[in-house]
């Protein structure tokens, strides 16, 4: 991964749907009466989609991709002869990812804060408690794309369906507004979901609009939600293996 470095910057600076939200809610505010949206202003919207990109940079998986690819190419069947589950090498390769990208990062959200007026929060625990909640929210995001990548054992192609989940994680996680300004339908639905607390929940810690009993009710929802994406992809797995040929599903 330390190789590919320029090409980890460049993953990062096509993301860029959070600060593109960013502009558009903060030329909102400073156009509002007041100069506010249900209590955000400009630099408030800032702080939180600034936050929202920061989490999203460590939530990135692209594990579905390759499944998909190694089980109709056949290439799986080499890592099927180790003693060692291949989920095991794809979450390695990604936490390695993760270690290059953080200096990068920390490099541009700087920049960005500066060019835009965010105020991250100043109490020193709300920084812990949303990167303990990024990386539970990363395991149980790369579970279940897992999970969605091995469904090339029975179709064409698996991405078609994590790009759909990717819109499901993207609405419900907070990516295009707080989540408290959908309507409350949809409210009630996200709060069953795992995507608030992985994505919506550390951008908020960040920008000083939740607290430390909000952390540890996240933190609690992800755990379960851990389990339950756990046993899916293990399931998936072992019938995708009675499904599978050597030279590909």
């Amino acid at each position: 991964m330390a190789e590919y470095r320029a090409e980890v910057v460049i993953w990062m600076l096509s993301g860029t749907l959070s600060l593109v939200m960013m502009l558009v809610w903060m030329a909102q505010a400073q156009a509002a009466p007041g100069g506010q949206i249900r209590g955000y202003d400009a630099a408030g919207f800032a702080t939180y989609f600034l936050s929202t990109w920061l989490v999203s940079q460590l939530l990135v998986v692209w594990v579905a991709w390759e499944l998909d690819f190694e089980i109709r190419q056949g290439t799986l069947s080499a890592k099927l002869l180790r003693p060692l589950d291949p989920m095991w090498t794809h979450y390695a390769s990604h936490v390695a990812e993760r270690l290059v990208r953080i200096a990068p990062m920390l490099v541009l959200v700087t920049a960005f804060a500066l060019l835009s007026g965010a105020r991250f929060t100043t109490e020193w625990w709300a920084y812990p408690a949303a990167l303990g909640l990024a990386a539970l929210g990363f395991t149980a995001r790369f579970l279940y794309e897992y999970a969605i990548g091995l469904l090339a054992f029975w179709t064409e192609s698996s991405t078609s369906f994590q790009e759909l989940a990717w819109l499901v994680y993207a609405a419900l996680g907070g990516m295009f507004a707080p989540l408290d300004f959908y309507p409350a339908w949809v409210q009630a639905v996200a709060v069953w979901t795992p995507f608030p607390y992985m994505l919506g929940l550390p951008a908020q810690l960040l920008a000083g609009k939740a607290g430390p009993e909000d952390a540890l009710r996240g933190a609690l929802v992800m755990l379960g939600w851990l389990v339950v994406f756990w046993f899916l992809r293990l399931a998936v797995w072992r019938a995708g293996l009675k499904k599978y040929g050597a030279v590909g599903a």
